[in-house]
């Protein structure tokens, strides 16, 4: 279990290793757990399995800048740190990109809306829940952190759906509704395809909704 003290050790060495290796700060956007153990509007959980970020959006990134090797020495480096802290190699991964949905512009060229939202000055401002000289960690918009949860739903993602409802309702006085949930999802996140979905999957994720929605309620 990575706990918010014990993650706070480990970053503080991956940024160690990340700016001898870049030479500036690497930025990375991060989802899931390590959101709700970090972020100080939140810190609803004790801990969190592993920490959840985007690789393929940070090497094109990188690329851009004209360094073609940068996935290889952000995984060097997380390496590093797990073999200094006795930690499994999968301590810090990309393992959920392959289900990220990715999106067409207005160009017609392919992008990762989800990287695209997080790294808005906006979300920064709001969502960054780590920041040293290598590195920094931007968590998703909440409207992608609810909307990825609600797709698997298991373990903690109820809770920690219902405690960013509680978050919105606490900032800016939302009254959750379902119709206003998937209104909010349909219109931030368009590009998990919930126009697409046959009526008995958007039924489900409706169910799910009401679901987290009843939980945010309980515990106002």
């Amino acid at each position: 279990m990575l706990t918010c003290s014990l993650l706070w050790t480990l970053l503080t060495d991956l940024s160690n290793r990340l700016l001898r290796y870049f030479g500036r700060q690497v930025r990375l956007v991060v989802h899931g757990g390590v959101i709700m153990v970090m972020h100080p509007k939140l810190a609803c959980r004790p801990g969190t399995r592993d920490v959840d970020y985007n690789h393929r959006s940070f090497e094109m990134e990188w690329q851009r800048k004209g360094v073609p090797d940068a996935g290889k020495r952000l995984q060097f480096c997380i390496a590093a740190t797990a073999s200094k802290y006795n930690l499994g190699a999968d301590w810090m991964n990309a393992c959920a990109d392959v289900a990220l949905p990715m999106a067409i512009d207005a160009h017609g060229q392919l992008y990762d809306p989800i990287w695209t939202d997080a790294m808005s000055p906006q979300n920064r401002k709001i969502n960054t829940i780590f920041s040293q000289p290598g590195l920094e960690l931007v968590g998703v918009s909440w409207s992608w952190a609810v909307a990825l949860k609600l797709v698997r739903y298991e373990k903690y993602d109820p809770h920690d759906i219902a405690h960013i409802l509680r978050l919105g309702k606490r900032q800016k006085g939302v009254q959750w509704t379902r119709k206003l949930m998937e209104e909010w999802l349909v219109n931030m996140c368009g590009a998990m395809g919930y126009h697409g979905y046959p009526s008995w999957q958007m039924e489900a994720t409706r169910g799910k909704m009401r679901h987290a929605i009843s939980l945010a309620q309980a515990h106002v």
